[in-house]
């Protein structure tokens, strides 16, 4: 029986994965240099708690971003919860599709365990409590000084609401 003639090689940038360019490459295309600064996606997360290196580098990237290094925490926190949509959530909000049903369309006035509804978060500022809706259909838990409206990321996205207000309540 004869051989099988083997396909012909492709060539190497072909076999190698996306061509290379010079120049600056954007890690999620379309983003600007603040988010691109904000994802650690080029080294991993950084370790748990503030090292020298870690504060260092938060300083070096909130310099170079016109932020602050508390920014650059946040914002590497968020990354952290949940990636893209994590950091997105970070600071955009958003207003989810009301469900289709018959009848008025108001929104509740209070929302599970005396959350208030608002865009795609359910707050009790009086505990320092939030949830966040994000588009993947993920509630992610945010934390805050009780009255002080400085939202930090605390754990992780979970597409049940009483699952994520449960990691909130456990801390």
């Amino acid at each position: 029986m004869p051989p099988t003639p083997r396909p012909a090689p492709t060539p190497a940038h072909h076999r190698c994965g996306p061509r290379r360019t010079a120049g600056p490459q954007r890690p999620v295309p379309g983003t600007p240099a603040w988010e691109d600064a904000r994802a650690p996606r080029r080294h991993g997360p950084p370790p748990p708690g503030l090292t020298s290196a870690t504060r260092t580098l938060y300083r070096d990237l909130a310099a170079a971003t016109g932020r602050t290094p508390t920014d650059v925490a946040r914002s590497v926190a968020a990354w952290r919860q949940g990636g893209p949509e994590g950091l997105a959530l970070l600071h955009t909000t958003w207003n989810p599709r009301p469900r289709l049903r018959p009848g008025p369309q108001r929104p509740p006035r209070r929302g599970p365990a005396g959350l208030r509804p608002r865009h795609n978060h359910l707050t009790d500022p009086a505990r320092g409590l939030q949830l966040r809706f994000g588009h993947d259909h993920r509630w992610y838990p945010y934390e805050s000084e009780p009255g002080a409206e400085d939202w930090w990321p605390a754990g992780p996205a979970d597409p049940d609401p009483v699952g994520a207000l449960t990691t909130l309540l456990a801390r």
